[in-house]
This record gives C-alpha cells, structure tokens and sequence, in this order.
C-alpha cells in the first residue's frame, strides 16, 4: 500500500512547495532534535502530536523525521538534515516509498477539496500498520491535519493508536492539538512548534520582506504562502484592507486584493479570506468583541464551503465583504 499523489494536494498553500518537497528548516532547534534522539537513541514513542498554528512548519518537521527513520543518510549540519538527492529521499518526495503512507483529505467526485478526512480512508492507517516493513526497517505515517478528521474518522485510528505494531511511528500534525479528542491527545507525545522570530522568518524566506514577516507573525510557512500569492507586491492594498474593514468599508479594499493577488480563481478567494479571518480574528481579542468572533466563525464556514462546493468566487467574495460589513456595523452600535 502506498500513498498516490492527486492531482491537487490537500496538504499543501497554492503555488507553495509541498512541506515533502522541503529541505532547508529553521528554527525549532530543541523539537527536531527530541525527535532525532528519540529515534537514533531507541526510544522512539509509537506516536507524536506535533502541534502549533499554521504554517510554522510542523509537516516540514514531519517529513524530515519521515527520512530519516526511512533509512535517508544524514547530510548536514541539523540532525534531521538529509541529501535531497539520496535515494530514500526521493522516494518519499515522489510518494512513492512504501514504508510511508499520507492520510489527508481526499478529493470529492468533482475533483474538489473533500471538507474532512473521511473514515473510509482513515480505516486504511490500520491496514497500513498490519503489514510488516516492506524494506525491513520502518513504517512512518503522517496524518496532516488531525484536525481534519471527522468524528468517525477519529475513532477510527484510535486502534492504531491503542494497539501500535512494532517498528511503527504515526506523527499526527495539528494546528490546535488541544481541540483533538482528549483520546487521542492522551495516547501521544506532543511536540509544540512555538512561533519563529523575524529574522528566522526572513532566513526561512530567502528575503528581508516587512510586508511578509509582518503578516506572517513569527510562521514561516504562512509567510512563504503569502508570497506564492503574490502578496509581497501587494503591501500597500494589504495595509488599507486591514483599515477598512473595521470601518464598514470592506467592498472596495477587499475586491482590490482579491484582483491582484495570482494564482486561479479560488485560490485568490482562499488568499483573501484568510487574510479577512486573521483580521477578524483579532478584532475579537483586540474588542473582546463577540460580532467579531462570529464573523470569524461566518468567514472559516464560507472557506470549508467554497472548497468543497463549485461556488462562483465573485458571489463567495460578496457574501465574505456582507459577513464583515455586518460585524463592523455591530461593532459600532
């Protein structure tokens, strides 16, 4: 059994290299090498919930480990660093090596973004795990995100977690490990990814952007995100967006971002609604303020929507701008 690689991947920001594609890491220092003394000393715990917000490159971690415990050679300064070119680790950048297997959301009969990992595909983590190595060492699953089983789905790898077989890790990425069941959570080490400073940041980026590492607020992912958007051109529009959107003045600010950044029609949508949920997100811790917290609420519904429905962005976009108009007027009441 092996994990096949879509068309469209799940797991992974548009235009953005995939965190398997990934070879350079900064920062988390104490966290890549727990995990590395952990393997290389022999007391590898069967399972690992690897924890912090998005894009602070916890998938990142999880594949170096992945190669590593997959027989890759080191290579490099960090204990997990490896050759791109070994052998081992080509193999699991092409998703082709059959000790690894990838659960992660699936794709709908229309080729869209399922909502959740579904329990069909979280059943075959267990038939994954009754093999034996098939390359004599280990077996390695990563499940990115947990956050995205549904309820079924998540009782359906407690087994594994219950019972792990011999010669098996399942690192288990989440970006709010305190949400999982507290069942799984209690069956896990956890390893917490705790915000980079700027100038790791701007190292991870290859760039001094102040737009970027602004946005990106200490998560290096989120900030090479950001620029396979095309927002590192956009800081001007970025800046004015944030400002109008308290206002009530969203239309103008948000309709211009989503015009200019690249990438297709949903993906800019994606871009812009993330950008109007961090905003959101904290205007409710800024005002305490419960419009904003379910606006918050309203604008992650409409991103799980659009995913998974053929729906046209311009509408999703109107529907987004109304969501914060509504909350800003409230706000102001």
């Amino acid at each position: 059994m092996k994990t096949e690689k879509p068309a469209l991947e799940t797991d992974k920001e548009p235009n953005a290299p995939h965190p398997r594609e990934t070879f350079s890491f900064v920062g988390h220092d104490a966290q890549e090498r727990m995990l590395a003394e952990a393997l290389m000393g022999g007391r590898m715990h069967h399972s690992w919930l690897i924890g912090g917000a998005k894009g602070l490159g916890k998938a990142s971690l999880a594949y170096r480990f992945a190669r590593v415990a997959l027989g890759a050679q080191r290579s490099g300064p960090r204990p997990l660093d490896v050759d791109p070119e070994d052998p081992i680790a080509r193999k699991v950048r092409a998703l082709s090596h059959p000790d690894l297997f990838v659960l992660r959301r699936g794709l709908n009969d229309r080729g869209k973004p399922r909502r959740d990992i579904a329990v069909d595909d979280a059943r075959e983590l267990g038939a994954f795990f009754s093999l034996a190595p098939s390359l004599g060492g280990m077996r390695v699953a990563i499940i990115d995100a947990v956050d995205d089983l549904n309820r079924n789905a998540a009782n359906a790898i407690l087994k594994t977690l219950e019972e792990p077989p011999a010669r098996s890790v399942l690192l288990l990425v989440s970006h709010a490990p305190g949400a999982a069941l507290p069942t799984i959570r209690s069956r896990c080490r956890r390893l917490a990814l705790r915000p980079l400073e700027d100038e790791q940041v701007s190292a991870a980026l290859g760039g001094d952007d102040a737009t970027l590492i602004r946005l990106a607020k200490g998560r290096p992912g989120r900030a090479i995100a950001l620029k396979a958007q095309g927002m590192d051109e956009l800081g001007g529009l970025i800046d004015s967006a944030a400002r109008a959107f308290s206002r009530g003045e969203a239309h103008g600010a948000l309709t211009a971002l989503y015009d200019k950044a690249s990438g297709e029609p949903f993906e800019r949508l994606s871009a812009v609604l993330e950008l109007a949920g961090e905003w959101t997100r904290a205007a409710a811790l800024e005002d305490n303020s419960e419009s904003w917290a379910e606006a918050w609420s309203a604008l992650e519904a409409l991103r799980a929507e659009g995913e998974d429905l053929d729906m046209d962005t311009r509408h999703a976009l109107a529907r987004a701008i109304a969501i914060l108009d509504r909350a800003a007027a409230q706000r102001a009441r």
